[in-house]
């Protein structure tokens, strides 16, 4: 059902502590009576049932009096304890209904229709303030209510809610819709922002009628009469107060309020949830509604572990963590009335018992057998399950985008975009169908069904996932849905092994390239290095106290020096028996250089020595011996942008406008037509030459040979930051290019071409810290995560691992390997660009493995020489040339290019094609 409500904003934060009871005022309000048939009744509350007979069943039957209504709030306050674990409630106590006679209410001097007019959509919500104000200055005229000794005001007023969709064409249009009334909306139509009677300032309210009971009235009589089973349609009250309540006190709703387009559906308190068990059982809020409440606290999943989750709980949310703003949050829930039974089961029994001929009402089952109860005034005010409306039971799935909420909170739009919505139900059945259309008459799905709850043997899932059939269903990378972000990118978490639907849920919860145990916030890498000489790389990291991690060692951190300073650098040295550990601590005036010494053999760490040095100078680790070089533009500020190679070392100049290369003592510039703020040496072609990865200062990374020549493929078009690292990851004989977005919290690999391979999620503060081993596998560390790839293979030195080449900040590169050629041909890839020319310039290039002459000779159509271009090179591997040709005085036409390669004996050709154009 859609409901049918009008609101105006509120402004609240991500996070809401609404943990104190409130005290209701509560005002009945009648009308001018009227036998005008486009309302409900006649403008005056209910005493008698006029309508159709439902004996038992009958839902809030009257008389609606006083005895009612106060149990109306008992029956709110029960609800609002029990889903919030005792911690928000109504102040029974201290609130009051009026007038206080048992059948009195305040008369007003229009007709119910006056206040919602059929045809003039305009006035509409003017009127229902209106009739806030008037309801409020006619109690306080008869009974000189004190207002401000209340947190808030409730109008009951008489007849029918316009508040459902109904299964036919509604008779009473004129109706008044439940409405939350604020300052904004008193503003806008009073012209000023609170209503004011005597001393007293009135700035919110809510307003609900007697009751959702369409069959208490003698229209249910011809509304209903097509209907088989008429007490079907009945409707409670419990569940629209406590809509109502939950927007007075800053729960956002959770569906699109101009549209009426579900969110979350029956899921939720804050959707159509509120109509759950005919509006007696309203859904429990969402996990997140009710940790935003203040209500309930989570716990935070980790790859690697197995989780017993139980049936809804106080503080049984498991919270998945995707980036710093989005996260997946897990509940079990359970709609048993009994074990293993819910309504809906137990009907399907009764029904297709062989003795039985009919399937039973809902409604007959629900207060039988569903162990809810009513008090004297018929009003059902206890209720041992509030889940117990649910289509099925099992795990329910929030994927939670807060930035998506905060845009939304204040306008009531966190879920008005169907296809990014701040608080979404991952549905099970591999379909979004909350809130959009549905042409299946049969099981609309639209508003959430069975298949939307994940637990082993949904059929829903095994339809959308085939080949899981037979199989505990899995929620990851490859199925339907997936553990996708909501920018599309990969989080490769996979909730695993989903039980069947039982008091406690199991699942498991890895994730295909993070570690197991990670991420840890408490993490703070700072090195992967082999301490202890067992062959496998261990952990150093810490912030506020350092701390070495040994894999062998199940992960125990032993702790061993507590920083004073936030900045400072850490290294270490190996021996045969032990380990030497360097701390640089940078003051502003000082150095402190700390050694510790771990023995192997104890399994222990001393404290060595303290060294003070001056504050500018920088330590640099080579072949485990100390350097220093000067913190100032004249050295560190250099030493940090260049790339030591041989035979070549390379410069961002000192603008940052452009590289400069040095070559056997001579300096050349190229490409100063960028500015660039990092580079990084890799050999990425793998012919024993060391390449450049050159970072512009707009975050766009390009990729250039020996000769400073563009590779193919760069530059990329995504922006990254600081540090770019590469390494050989994937075992395909070629290292891999990584780096962090610039604006986006993702994480970016890509191949030795410039194709991206993963795209992973991470938080914005997880900064990347280095490439390296653990377990054996070529792995990524960030500051809280440890992502790992194939099998670790020594890269012979080919790796740009940290910001500054290696753990040492030393920015070298040497590679232990010469190139071999391994029956590639001489000639690569060769093309003109652009082709056709048009005007000025073209750009003849032509890539070749290890030949030592090039030349291109450009012919016309005719055959006659027009040019010729040639290189000698020295470098074996793959070489990029590039031959610049100008046009300015050549005819229009078709042009040849006659290019060979030759490398002692070899000789290759190919001819290239260029057209001329005016």
């Amino acid at each position: 059902m859609h409901r049918l409500l009008f609101f105006l904003c509120f402004h609240a934060t991500l996070f809401a502590l609404i943990t104190d009871s409130i005290s209701l005022c509560v005002l009945r309000v009648s009308f001018l009576e009227d036998t005008t048939s486009s309302t409900t009744g006649n403008g005056r509350f209910l005493l008698t049932d006029q309508g159709i007979d439902c004996g038992q069943y009958t839902i809030d039957p009257p008389p609606h009096d006083y005895d009612y209504f106060l149990s109306q709030i008992d029956a709110v306050n029960k609800y609002f304890q029990h889903v919030s674990y005792g911690k928000f409630g109504i102040d029974i106590e201290h609130s009051s209904i009026f007038p206080s006679s048992l059948h009195g209410d305040y008369g007003l001097s229009n007709t119910m229709g006056y206040y919602n007019p059929y045809g003039n959509p305009s006035i509409k919500e003017e009127r229902l303030t209106r009739l806030f104000k008037d309801t409020i200055e006619k109690s306080y005229e008869t009974d000189s209510i004190k207002f401000s000794d209340y947190d808030l005001v409730v109008i009951f007023h008489a007849g029918i809610g316009q508040d459902f969709s109904l299964p036919f064409l509604d008779p009473t249009p004129e109706d008044i819709p439940s409405t939350f009334i604020d300052s904004e909306m008193i503003q806008k139509y009073l012209g000023h922002p609170h209503v004011t009677v005597g001393d007293h300032v009135i700035n919110k309210g809510i307003m609900l009628p007697e009751t959702q009971n369409h069959l208490l009235y003698d229209i249910s009589e011809s509304m209903f009469s097509d209907a088989e089973r008429p007490c079907e349609y009945q409707y409670g009250l419990t569940g629209t107060f406590s809509l109502m309540i939950g927007f007075a006190i800053g729960l956002p709703p959770l569906w699109n309020i101009e549209t009426g387009e579900s969110g979350v559906g029956i899921f939720g308190l804050m959707d159509q949830g509120s109509n759950n068990g005919r509006g007696i059982v309203p859904a429990p809020p969402t996990a997140w509604t009710r940790l935003y409440a203040g209500w309930e606290n989570y716990v935070i999943g980790g790859f690697g572990l197995e989780y017993s989750l139980p049936i809804r709980s106080e503080n049984s949310i498991i919270k998945i963590p995707i980036r710093s703003d989005e996260y997946y949050l897990v509940e079990s829930r359970s709609n048993w009335i009994k074990p293993n039974v819910s309504i809906d089961s137990l009907r399907f029994e009764i029904g297709s018992n062989e003795y039985s001929d009919t399937y039973p009402s809902y409604i007959e089952i629900l207060i039988d057998s569903s162990g809810i109860a009513r008090d004297s005034n018929g009003v059902f005010n206890f209720v041992p399950n509030y889940d117990i409306g649910l289509p099925e039971s099992g795990m329910l799935i929030w994927h939670i985008d807060e930035s998506v909420i905060y845009n939304g909170i204040s306008s009531y739009g966190i879920n008005s975009d169907l296809n990014i919505r701040g608080v979404d139900l991952e549905e099970a059945d591999g379909a979004q169908d909350i809130g959009f259309i549905s042409f299946d008459i049969f099981n609309d799905p639209t508003s959430g069904w069975f298949g939307d709850i994940w637990y082993k043997g949904n059929s829903q899932y095994v339809l959308a996932n085939p080949n899981m059939n037979g199989l505990k269903p899995t929620f990851g990378p490859e199925t339907f849905p997936s553990t996708k972000a909501n920018d599309n990118s990969h989080t490769f978490i996979a909730i695993s092994d989903i039980s069947k639907a039982k008091d406690t849920m199991n699942f498991t919860l890895t994730n295909s390239y993070i570690a197991n145990s990670f991420p840890d916030t408490l993490h703070n890498f700072k090195i992967s290095t082999d301490i202890n000489n067992d062959g496998r790389n261990d952990i150093l990291g810490g912030k506020d106290s350092l701390y070495v991690q040994l894999i062998s060692d199940n992960l125990t951190k032993q702790y061993f020096h507590y920083p004073e300073a936030l900045n400072f650098d850490l290294f270490v040295k190996n021996y045969e028996n032990n380990s030497d550990i360097h701390v640089f601590e940078f003051f502003p005036k000082e150095v402190k250089h700390y050694i510790y010494n771990y023995d192997i053999v104890s399994d222990s760490i001393n404290f060595m020595s303290l060294l003070v040095l001056d504050s500018l100078m920088i330590p640099i680790i080579n072949e485990g011996s100390i350097e220093f070089v000067w913190k100032n533009t004249t050295e560190w500020d250099l030493h940090k942008k260049r790339v030591i190679a041989s035979p070549r070392n390379y410069y961002i100049s000192d603008d940052g406008r452009g590289i400069q290369v040095e070559k056997f003592g001579e300096f050349f510039s190229k490409w100063n037509s960028r500015s660039f703020c990092y580079i990084a040496g890799i050999d990425i072609d793998m012919d024993a030459n060391i390449d450049l990865i050159a970072l512009d200062t707009n975050g766009i990374l390009y990729l250039f040979n020996h000769e400073l020549n563009l590779m193919p493929s760069f530059p990329l078009d995504v922006k990254l930051a600081p540090p770019i690292l590469s390494q050989n990851l994937l075992d395909d004989n070629f290292p891999e290019i990584i780096g962090k977005s610039k604006d986006r919290e993702q994480l970016y690999v890509f191949d030795s071409q410039g194709q991206e391979i993963f795209n992973f999620t991470t938080l914005a503060q997880d900064s990347l810290i280095s490439l390296g081993e653990f377990g054996g596998r070529s792995s990524i560390f960030t500051q809280s995560a440890i992502y790992q790839f194939d099998l670790y293979i020594d890269p012979l030195g080919n790796s740009w691992s940290t910001e500054h080449g290696g753990m040492g900040n030393s920015r070298i590169i040497d590679l232990n390997y010469s190139f071999s050629k391994n029956g590639k041909e001489l000639l690569r890839n060769t093309y003109c660009y652009p082709n056709p020319i048009a005007e000025g310039l073209g750009t003849i290039r032509i890539e070749t493995f290890g030949s030592e002459n090039i030349n291109a000779d450009v012919y016309d159509l005719t055959g006659h020489f027009i040019q010729s271009f040639n290189k000698q090179t020295i470098y074996d591997g793959l070489q990029i040339n590039e031959f610049r040709w100008d046009i300015s005085d050549i005819s229009p036409g078709l042009y040849f290019v006659h290019v060979s390669a030759v490398k002692g004996n070899e000789n290759e050709t190919i001819v290239l094609k260029i057209a001329v154009v005016e």
